[in-house]
């Protein structure tokens, strides 16, 4: 397949879009749609439509970012004990908590939590 004579020609969706992606992932995008582009080129039509370069780019995800968009994935497991008045032992349970919807979901309990 013959390149575009005129590179300008191909949409560039993706880095407007995805300001996260360097010019290998826009280069790698465009080799699935049939345009094999190169690096040099994908840097010279993001610089003519006003686009940052990868360096300049938002290439790092804040925190509070990665947290919000993982959080309906994201499960937090932990133990907590708690000390029985009535038969004076101390039980140990284990708990998943989903953290997008906070549901405690537990998993066991149990006196010794670290064999039979």
């Amino acid at each position: 397949m013959a390149p575009p004579s005129d590179h300008t020609e191909v949409d560039l969706p993706e880095a407007d879009g995805n300001t996260t992606w360097g010019y290998p992932r826009i280069q790698g995008e465009l080799l699935k749609l049939g345009h094999q582009v190169s690096s040099s080129t994908i840097r010279r039509v993001l610089k003519s439509l006003g686009l940052p370069a990868t360096p300049r780019r938002q290439t790092d995800t804040a925190w509070r970012q990665f947290l919000r968009t993982q959080t309906s994935t994201m499960p937090a497991v932990d133990f907590f004990h708690v000390d029985c008045a009535v038969t004076l032992r101390r039980l140990y349970c284990f708990f998943v908590l989903e953290v997008g919807t906070r549901t405690v979901h537990i998993l066991g309990v149990t006196a010794h939590p670290d064999g039979p």
